[in-house]
């Protein structure tokens, strides 16, 4: 009978397989920007751009933001007539600083899940996850498999910072981040933003983000067999012959397992993703037009999401802005359920009543302008309130399958 632990590691790779790129793809993804920068010739592919996801921007559907614009160091994004941001080309350095801001920005070549899938991966292996940039890499420079190159630290938002430590994935820094202040792609912006955003996932998780002074690189080993000077060539010999009996043994997964045990005891992504009981699809009601609602979650809600499910006890101190109905005041005149773009506001398909799903409401205040009585009002309150709706929909929703 097959333990939890290799359970659990079945599971991770099942999840992999669900969409997210794989290192070769990512890697190869990453090199192509990489020699295009160094050589000045485009990449055999066309080269990664900005891409807007109409289906997470709040702006054209009414709210007053423009965190994209003011967040560009470039000055590359502006709007269009119907309020969605457009990239000036000619301007934008790929960065990548928009998508740690909103998620209706992307690029057309890496995704926020596909990067946490591969930091979960080197994880896996039971190696330390090193993040630099690619300012830090220079010609010659082969980065190692357990490096992942960002273009800018700032681009990972708090929520994928805060899942990857709620894992206890153990990640590093490896930047001079001395050369933040003279970077033509971001420019001083991008260290105000990843700080406050590595400083927030720290406060909300209790662990930390440790920070390197090297970047490790490919094959370093084989290197100094190579070039044994300053090397002891009979040690680094031994050390080769041992890592090969441990992969021809089977011994190195075993360790790698025993390693992982710990933060993956509870359940891997796709196992999270059913607990959580998220709805993507249009949800047949009667009360609304067509008899469909859309739910819409974010890519940045659903990783804090699952960064509660790894570690539940991070909730309390993991702020969240969403709206608060007065119950005194609402006639149920349903005018924030059509306004609002995620569908956390929505009629009850049984009683045709206002119901709200806060793990849906991003705080984007649409649905406060929206009401005729004025019975809506934006509050600070903690993520405890999302596992209060995760565990009221999974009520729910088992006492409809009972019926």
């Amino acid at each position: 009978m097959a333990s939890e632990r290799d359970e659990t590691l079945e599971a991770a790779a099942g999840a992999d397989a669900s969409g997210a790129m794989s290192d070769e793809t990512f890697d190869a993804a990453m090199a192509e920007e990489l020699e295009r920068e160094e050589t000045g010739e485009e990449p055999r592919k066309a080269p990664s751009k900005v891409i807007v996801v109409r289906d997470y921007c709040v702006r054209h559907k009414g709210a007053a933001c423009n965190r994209c614009e003011i967040a560009c160091p470039k000055g590359a994004i502006g709007f269009s007539e119907e309020e969605l941001p457009t990239i000036d080309e000619s301007l934008c350095t790929r960065c990548g600083i928009c998508f740690g801001i909103c998620d209706a920005l992307s690029s057309t070549r890496i995704t926020m899940i596909d990067l946490h899938a591969r930091i979960r991966r080197i994880a896996l292996r039971g190696e330390d996850v090193y993040l630099t940039c690619k300012e830090n890499i220079f010609p010659g420079l082969e980065p190692a498999a357990n490096v992942v190159v960002l273009p800018c630290l700032a681009c990972l938002s708090p929520e994928i910072w805060t899942l990857v430590l709620a894992e206890n994935i153990k990640v590093k820094v490896a930047c001079d981040l001395s050369y933040c202040a003279d970077c033509e792609r971001a420019g001083e912006m991008a260290e105000m933003l990843y700080t406050h955003a590595i400083e927030s996932a720290e406060a909300w998780t209790g662990e930390k983000v440790l920070f390197s002074k090297e970047i490790p690189e490919k094959e370093q080993l084989l290197k100094n067999l190579a070039n044994p000077t300053g090397v002891d060539r009979r040690a680094a010999f031994t050390n080769l012959v041992g890592d090969v009996g441990d992969i021809a043994s089977g011994k190195r997964r075993l360790r790698n397992s025993e390693v992982l045990q710990q933060f993956y005891e509870r359940r891997e992504r796709a196992r999270a993703i059913a607990r959580l009981n998220l709805a993507e699809d249009d949800v047949f009601n009667d009360f609304v037009p067509m008899g469909l609602t859309k739910k819409t979650m974010t890519p940045k809600r659903q990783l804090l999401l699952e960064a509660i499910d790894r570690k539940p006890a991070i909730a309390p101190r993991v702020p969240v802005y969403l709206s608060e109905t007065d119950c005194e005041r609402c006639t149920n005149a349903l005018e924030c359920t059509k306004a609002c773009p995620t569908g956390a506001r929505f009629p009850d398909p049984e009683t045709g009543i206002l119901a709200m799903d806060a793990r849906y409401c991003i705080g984007c205040g649409i649905c406060v302008e929206a009401c005729p009585e004025g019975a809506i009002d934006m509050i600070e309150a903690t993520a405890e309130v999302l596992i209060v709706a995760a565990e009221h929909t999974d009520a729910s929703a088992q006492d409809a399958a009972e019926e």
